[in-house]
């Protein structure tokens, strides 16, 4: 039961029971009504077993998902991204001089995104639990598409702080939001693929805006709208026609999802049973919450992602050092977009081998951080005078970075069960990327340039620390996937305690006549956490 299929394996449909109706040792588990319970298991009491889910209906309806929701997905991180550039790109074209902007005020607006992002990260994840994921999502795009269209009317360091600070603010429910929502729709074997091809469209954005900024580069110097306000402009309508999209189409979760039959809501709901992590809870429970924060995983997930997001900086200063290896600012707009394309490869390829070593997330994510060790050795050992090699430094980075952290936000979202708890850690997680991406910025200074040894020093030192937490997580999980099925071998052996690896429980609820009903239901749907529910196996 320790590889990733034993944790996935089918179960039979609940069953309905009356109230005489003999309870098993899974009777410690019953609860006196479904408020406080999964979404999921409110939608499908009762008549979960009306429909079979064989498994050509269960890949129909996961293409039907697809199709519905990732592009969806795919356009809001390619607009964030876009978004999240256009500092680096509006660097070469005028943004710091028509701004009066020094080094390290262009370094400190890098920073106040994620310093936003960090203080409103905890708001952001809170207000998650408790209001529809799909509605605070298409909210917070349409803050984003305000505060970034006023950058366009900024004419100092102050005001471009600000609304940078809120950006990131908007921007924090993002990537929690992404977590959840894949969780809620795809079952464990799907969710690193899926949001593998979400953020290769970080790579999508990074060539998108390389020919906007081509583009808006030609803009005469009479214009009385500068280069970098047109640079603003353009991405400011792109995201607002990206936040009427999400209003009119994203849905909150499977059962409110309204280009599902009610038919499909019950078998999408059953199809991710198996992920024994449930799909949504509105109830705040404390003891989750402490749960999350005793747990040391917890910690660790944060400093690897916090360390993961240090290569940051690059994502900021790329336009600044490419033209330091002497080109000019038409040329630098078209030589990052073969980042795009390197970021794309790298995730496509780290999809592709997690789709044939389904079990090996943490192991992917160590092998695709080769190109980045050997990205730093380029930059800091490669004569300066050798731009090719230098370049290509740059495009390892983005080749390798990506995908390790999506390997890591992968485990975070499949091996976290419990709402509240999930909610938790994904925040807490979130707080180290935000602090390892607003440490960055602050890497690249003038004393260093144009060999910027002291930063790609740092760079190299931040990847190796990542990957050995990341050996260490893996480690963790491993010893207790061991812990536990020596515990089921010893329980099934003896019979003591073989009822804590039950996998169903009892609900009772009450009907409109008052006559108390038992539902015989999956355990994980009663929103527990994954220590509470050792059946659960941790996926690696």
């Amino acid at each position: 039961m320790s590889d990733e299929k034993a944790s996935q394996g089918g179960s039979p449909a609940p069953s309905v029971h009356d109230e005489k109706a003999s309870s098993d040792a899974a009777s410690e588990y019953i609860h006196a009504d479904l408020r406080d319970l999964d979404v999921g298991l409110k939608f499908a009491a009762g008549h979960a077993e009306d429909f079979e889910l064989t498994p050509a209906e269960s890949t129909r309806l996961r293409r039907k998902l697809d199709w519905r929701l990732l592009p969806l997905l795919c356009l809001i991180y390619t607009v964030q991204f876009i978004d999240k550039g256009t500092l680096a790109s509006a660097s070469i074209l005028g943004i710091l001089t028509d701004n009066k902007l020094t080094t390290n005020d262009f370094n400190n607006l890098s920073s106040a995104f994620y310093i936003g992002y960090l203080i409103f990260e905890y708001p952001q994840n809170f207000a998650l639990q408790y209001f529809p994921v799909g509605k605070w999502i298409t909210f917070n795009i349409f803050l984003w598409s305000l505060f970034l269209g006023l950058q366009a009317t900024c004419h100092n360091y102050g005001g471009l702080f600000a609304l940078r600070l809120l950006l990131g603010a908007a921007e924090g429910c993002m990537s929690t939001g992404l977590m959840i929502i894949i969780g809620m729709f795809y079952t464990r074997r799907e969710i690193g693929e899926r949001i593998g091809w979400v953020f290769q469209c970080n790579g999508l954005a990074t060539i998108i805006i390389g020919f906007i900024a081509f583009g808006v580069a030609h803009v005469g110097p009479d214009s009385k709208v500068h280069p970098w306000q047109w640079l603003i402009i353009v991405n400011t309508l792109l995201t607002f026609g990206s936040f009427l999209l999400f209003l009119l189409w994203f849905p909150d979760n499977p059962t409110t999802a309204r280009f599902l039959t009610e038919e499909e809501k019950v078998r999408c709901v059953k199809r991710v049973q198996e992920n024994r992590n449930g799909i949504e809870t509105k109830s705040w429970k404390k003891s989750q919450m402490l749960e999350a924060l005793r747990d040391p995983k917890t910690y660790l997930f944060a400093f690897a992602g916090g360390f993961i997001s240090l290569q940051g900086g690059i994502g900021v200063q790329y336009s600044i050092i490419i033209k330091s290896y002497g080109f000019t600012t038409l040329q630098t707009t078209l030589l990052n977009i073969p980042s795009g394309f390197a970021q794309i490869i790298g995730i496509s390829s780290a999809g592709y081998a997690l789709r044939w070593f389904p079990n090996s997330r943490f192991i992917i994510g160590i092998i695709w951080f080769i190109p980045c060790y050997l990205a730093c050795l380029l930059q800091l050992l490669v004569p300066f005078s050798n731009k090719a090699a230098h370049l290509v430094g740059i495009y390892l980075i983005y080749f390798g970075g990506s995908p390790a952290f999506i390997m890591l936000m992968s485990a975070v979202s499949s091996n976290i069960s419990g709402h509240t708890k999930k909610v938790t850690t994904n925040a807490i997680f979130l707080i180290g990327y935000a602090l390892g991406q607003v440490s960055c910025s602050q890497f690249w200074k003038d004393r260093y340039k144009p060999r910027n040894l002291v930063p790609w020093g740092l760079e190299l030192m931040t990847f190796l620390i990542a990957a050995i937490l990341i050996i260490v997580i893996r480690y963790l999980y491993v010893q207790e996937n061991k812990r536990r099925d020596a515990l089921y071998a010893h329980a099934q052996a003896t019979g003591e305690g073989l009822h804590d690896f039950d996998e169903f429980a009892y609900v009772d609820t009450v009907d409109e006549k008052g006559n108390k009903i038992r539902t015989k239901v999956e355990k994980a749907m009663l929103d527990i956490t994954d220590s509470e529910n050792l059946s659960f196996r941790y996926v690696l």
